[in-house]
This record gives structure tokens, C-alpha cells and sequence, in this order.
């Protein structure tokens, strides 16, 4: 038995769009506190990076959290420049619970945005070289 051949041929192709949030830091960041105004605290420290994001989901937020606390007397902020239409929370303080930096991201692809940090200290800071791990999450709002 012989089939015809045709000079047509159609077929289905299904494409699933997955949610996709990502987000990149870049840069290393090291700050010293060594001045102040005498009867003043010590002065901060401030250094600044860039961080990139993209997601195609809606009502996305950034939040962060340090691998543990800071010691008595040493305060670290961080700021987030905000993509497109999202809201900044502006300067943050971060600790080993999560705190929200940016909020009410909505399908934007954004590099080289700002990530400033301010390390703040008390006369009640021990000296010492303290380092911590923060860890950045874009999930739903």
C-alpha cells in the first residue's frame, strides 16, 4: 500500500513563559570608620555598587538579610535604587532578619542600578574587623 505524500506540513509548538526573577550584585564593598569630631560619634563609612534585576512577574519585592546580627554599637544601612516604576525603601538598617529595600516591581530589566551602603558606629563599637554576608531575595510582594 502506497500513502500520498504532501507538499504541507503543520505542526504545534508549545512555548511555556516560566516566572523568571533574578537578581546580581556587583563589586566589593569595605568600609573603615577611624574619624571623629571630638564629643561627636565616630563618623560613618559609605561605599556604593551597582546590583542588576530582571523579572517578568508583577508586584515583585527585594529584601535583605545579613548572615547574623551586627555587634553592639555598629549599625550597617543599605539603599536600593528602585527600577522603573518600583518604590525604594531608601537607607534600610539590615540585621539577621529579612527587611524590604524595594517594593512594587513589575516586569522591568534594569543593570547598573545604585546599591549604596552606610556602616554607622557608636563610641560603644569594639575595635574589630566585622564582616557579614547579605543576602539579596526578589520574591512576590
Amino acid at each position: 500500500a502506497s500513502f500520498a505524500q504532501s507538499n504541507v506540513a503543520s505542526q504545534q509548538v508549545a512555548i511555556n513563559v516560566a516566572e523568571i526573577s533574578v537578581i546580581a550584585v556587583h563589586g566589593n564593598i569595605s568600609m573603615t570608620i577611624n574619624s571623629a569630631v571630638a564629643g561627636q560619634a565616630p563618623d560613618p563609612a559609605t561605599a556604593s555598587v551597582t546590583y542588576d534585576v530582571t523579572t517578568n512577574a508583577k508586584n515583585q519585592k527585594i529584601s535583605a538579610e545579613l548572615d547574623q546580627d551586627m555587634p553592639d554599637g555598629l549599625s550597617l544601612y543599605a539603599t536600593m535604587g528602585a527600577p522603573g516604576s518600583a518604590k525604594s525603601n531608601g537607607k534600610v538598617e539590615l540585621s539577621d532578619k529579612s527587611v524590604d529595600l524595594v517594593k512594587q516591581i513589575t516586569q522591568v530589566r534594569a543593570s547598573g542600578l545604585t546599591l549604596s551602603y552606610e556602616a554607622v558606629a557608636t563610641v560603644d563599637a569594639d575595635p574589630d574587623n566585622v564582616v557579614r554576608t547579605v543576602t539579596y531575595t526578589i520574591t512576590k510582594n
